[in-house]
């Protein structure tokens, strides 16, 4: 998850997040990291147990809705094979239907599986690699739910708004129960016009 992008939307008038809830964050921020060791957190015990805080200010102090939306600036797969893809098939499917860029996406492995509702929002399916680390919180940073689904779901909106060249949100997450480590996540995100 970028905690830091997450951090700076909270401080966005938009957001509507007080001003005394922001300052909770500030005290865990210098401690919070998305890599299980780096040049300026060295201490994976201290960054479990910063992440782990940040979450539960999160519980406390916002709605679901401000999460949903928080998560769309947190998703950290941005690149790689599948940001490398949505940004080849959004010139390939310019000008199709958002129905037939769907069903062209679909043909394509490193894309979400995904689906048109009847309601005109969008559902993605995926796996995320971070599910195969959860299993160890003091190597990695995915260690609690569901907000590692958060960090997948705005991943997948960053990627399917830039290969179906719309603007979205993310409306629900759906993740399972008893994790694994090899289950699915489901996302719905709505189209915004």
């Amino acid at each position: 998850m970028r905690y830091k992008e997450i951090f700076q939307a909270m401080k966005m008038k938009k957001h509507n997040i007080p001003e005394e809830v922001i300052r909770q964050f500030e005290t865990v921020m210098p401690y919070v990291d998305s890599w299980p060791v780096s040049a300026t957190n060295p201490n994976p015990e201290k960054r479990v147990a910063a992440n782990k805080k940040f979450y539960e200010l999160m519980d406390k102090h916002l709605t679901e809705e401000q999460r949903l939306l928080l998560y769309e600036y947190g998703g950290s797969c941005r690149g790689g094979e599948t940001g490398r893809q949505s940004k080849l098939l959004k010139d390939q499917i310019a000008g199709m239907s958002i129905a037939d860029k769907i069903q062209q996406m679909n043909t394509n492995p490193y894309m979400y599986r995904t689906r048109l509702n009847e309601d005109g929002t969008i559902t993605a399916t995926c796996c995320c690699h971070c599910l195969q680390y959860r299993k160890n919180p003091d190597t990695w940073h995915c260690s609690v739910l569901p907000y590692h689904y958060g960090c997948a779901a705005g991943a997948a909106l960053y990627n399917l708004k830039k290969a179906l060249d719309v603007k979205a949100r993310i409306k629900s997450i759906d993740y399972p129960q008893n994790d694994d480590g090899k289950m699915e996540m489901t996302f719905t995100f709505e189209i915004l016009e």
